[in-house]
């Protein structure tokens, strides 16, 4: 007896500092922020659960009560909407020989534990918000139904005998299994009840394994355990308190002389939630930490941390066909035509349009900000509005051949910045076409300045000559000279000089400029009926090219379903001749309707080359003899003479 008295006093005084406690954790009251949505990131969508300290949901909170710290830095909440979703329910019966004790009014407890779930039942009918399930050892089961008359109809078939029963945590861990199933609505709320006899033999390393599958799912476990008030001082009683403890439940001993609370107490706080938005400031990829703090009016409220995991990485920009060559030609007329507005160079075009694309390789769709071109690593153009994805590339400054290395960087609306790799860009720069008259034409107005100052010289000189102008000093000196016997000129005869003028047009000088790098050999489409013929000729001017339809792989991209991402390889020999050689493609490289391995052929003036399906004219800039045709004879079935005369 007194060992049954030091176990109720211990148990008093364990109930007492759990009281204390709890009164402790739930001043102001609690809140859970779960299912952190990143779908449409950077938006970031979640549910939160804020109680008082009595367990009531606290109704009526608006977006400006309530602040987001994103890995501690502030974050404002875009709404708050306050939510009906209903609870996914799962009641548990694990009855045992205490169910079977009769109290003074000779009804069980097994009885009255089924009565008040029976009543609860009854007043749900009618009701589909929850999902209903019920678990009962060695009897029947329903699971996720919406209809309160299904469940009841389990509950009633039930026909176990408490009295051969033994309880055990395994019905439990089952339990816990079902509830975690996907919800029928988003933001429902999940919940246990277990009622049940005094467990056998559960150890406290199952026991952790089952608190910390309802924690991660946020399942409250309302437990009430069914025996004597001398069993309530057990390991096993203790235990249990400590579950529904740590996975915010509720914990409640029942001997038969008690009222039993009605379940829809538990269950009505839980079956409101809010749901909230807001923009989320990460950059970078990995797991982020995200706490709520409400502000209630009565007291502040902070949620455990709950966290996200995210990949995000910069957006990859990518040139639409660019151009391998672009040919800058003087007209013939050297004006350019009406719509060249050319600069003083006079070539055209003055400038290219280019095209770009821009993915996402994490799949999270996002606006940019900003884009650029560079050009051998300057940047020539600039985006800092939409479209982010067409450029003006202005050729005016390139007045000799070059090749040019191409790029587009883009930034998107978290700060990443992504750069398409270089794309090699040949300018060539045509001077074969410049004319006299455009070259009179470009410089004009020194020629018109100098055109009137001669012809200003020369009537000058026509005046003076012609005595129409005459300086005074000049004619004084005149007068005494022709008085004056001693200053009187003496005339001796002489010869006629020949007057020679100078070559001044011959000496005029033209300004030549540099002739730019020019290709080794070029290679001219084969195109079909349906084609244009005015495709230019594509130039080889580095000593290696690739060809295939992956720009990433390949210099020379080759639109076609039957090339390869890196298909072929033509490469410049130290003696300046080329050699085409397949790297391993399905549909194969062709020379001249020869097949073309690994180790490569070498190619002549004038050659017909196939990558896969598209055929091209190999012809080197300086033509040499052309390849010899090779006649193949084959067998002919023998003929007659008349035959052969037709």
């Amino acid at each position: 007896m007194l060992i049954r008295l030091s176990h109720a006093y211990r148990l008093l005084l364990c109930l007492l500092l759990l009281s204390f406690q709890r009164a402790n954790a739930q001043v102001g009251g609690g809140a859970v922020l779960s299912n952190l949505n990143t779908e449409k990131f950077p938006r970031i969508q979640a549910y939160l659960d804020v109680h008082d300290a009595q367990g009531n949901f606290i109704h009526g909170l608006s977006a400006d009560q309530v602040r987001i710290l994103e890995d501690g830095n502030p974050r404002a909440v875009t709404y708050l909407h306050e939510l009906r979703p209903g609870v996914q329910v799962v009641v548990v019966i694990n009855p045992g020989p205490s169910f079977a004790i009769r109290n003074n009014k000779a009804i069980s407890r097994y009885d009255i534990v089924k009565e008040t779930l029976h009543t609860w039942a009854r007043s749900r009918l009618g009701s589909n918000i929850d999902d209903l399930s019920l678990l009962i050892t060695d009897g029947p089961a329903a699971s996720h139904t919406t209809d309160p008359g299904q469940w009841i109809s389990a509950l009633e078939a039930e026909q176990v005998d408490p009295r051969t029963t033994r309880a055990n945590l395994d019905i439990l861990f089952r339990a816990t299994g079902l509830v975690s199933d996907p919800l029928p609505r988003p933001g429902m709320t999940r919940v246990i009840l277990f009622i049940t006899a005094p467990p056998e033999g559960q150890s406290d390393q199952s026991l952790d394994n089952l608190v910390a599958q309802a924690r991660e799912q946020h399942v409250p476990i309302f437990i009430w355990m069914v025996s004597s008030t001398g069993a309530f001082s057990t390991q096993s009683a203790q235990q249990l308190m400590d579950l529904s403890e740590q996975t915010g439940g509720k914990f409640l001993t029942f001997t038969g002389d008690e009222s039993l609370p009605s379940p829809e107490e538990y269950f009505e706080p839980l079956r409101h939630i809010y749901s909230l938005g807001y923009e989320s400031g990460a950059s970078t990829s990995g797991i982020h930490q995200v706490v709520a703090q409400i502000e209630t009016g009565e007291a502040s409220i902070d949620t455990p941390p709950a966290s996200y995991e995210i990949e995000l990485q910069p957006p990859k920009p990518a040139f639409i066909s660019p151009p391998l060559e672009v040919n800058r030609q003087i007209p013939a007329d050297g004006a350019g035509g009406p719509e060249s507005n050319q600069a003083d160079s006079g070539y055209s075009p003055q400038e290219q349009r280019l095209q770009v694309v821009f993915e996402f390789p994490d799949g999270r769709m996002r606006s940019l900000v900003y884009s650029a071109l560079l050009v051998d690593g300057t940047i020539v153009a600039e985006n800092s509005n939409p479209p982010f994805d067409h450029f003006t590339w202005s050729l005016e400054p390139y007045s000799t051949s070059g090749l040019h290395q191409l790029q587009v960087q883009a930034s998107d609306e978290l700060g990443l910045t992504g750069s398409s790799v270089e794309i090699p860009v040949q300018v060539s720069v045509d001077e074969t076409t410049r004319s006299p008259l455009g070259g009179f034409q470009q410089n004009l107005p020194v020629l018109g300045g100098l055109i009137i100052a001669l012809a200003g010289a020369v009537l000058l000189l026509v005046l003076v000559i012609g005595g129409k102008i005459r300086p005074r000093a000049h004619r004084v000196a005149r007068k005494r000279r022709r008085f004056d016997p001693v200053t009187q000129p003496v005339h001796f005869a002489t010869e006629p000089s020949t007057h020679r003028r100078a070559g001044w047009a011959n000496r005029l000088q033209w300004p030549q400029r540099a002739a730019g790098p020019q290709a080794y050999a070029y290679l001219y489409s084969i195109h079909d009926p349906d084609q244009p013929d005015s495709v230019p000729p594509i130039p080889i001017t580095t000593d290696e090219v690739t060809l295939g339809s992956d720009q990433g792989m390949s210099a020379l991209l080759l639109d076609d379903p039957s090339v390869e991402s890196l298909h072929a390889r033509i490469t410049r020999q130290e003696d300046g001749s080329f050699r085409l050689a397949d790297v391993g493609s399905i549909a194969g490289t062709w020379v001249n309707y020869s097949p073309v391995s690994r180790t490569g052929t070498r190619l002549e003036h004038g050659d017909l080359i196939h990558i896969g399906r598209i055929g091209f004219r190999f012809m080197l800039r300086k033509s040499t003899a052309s390849r010899k045709p090779v006649i193949i004879s084959e067998t002919m079935p023998e003929t007659s003479d008349q035959e052969e005369t037709e």
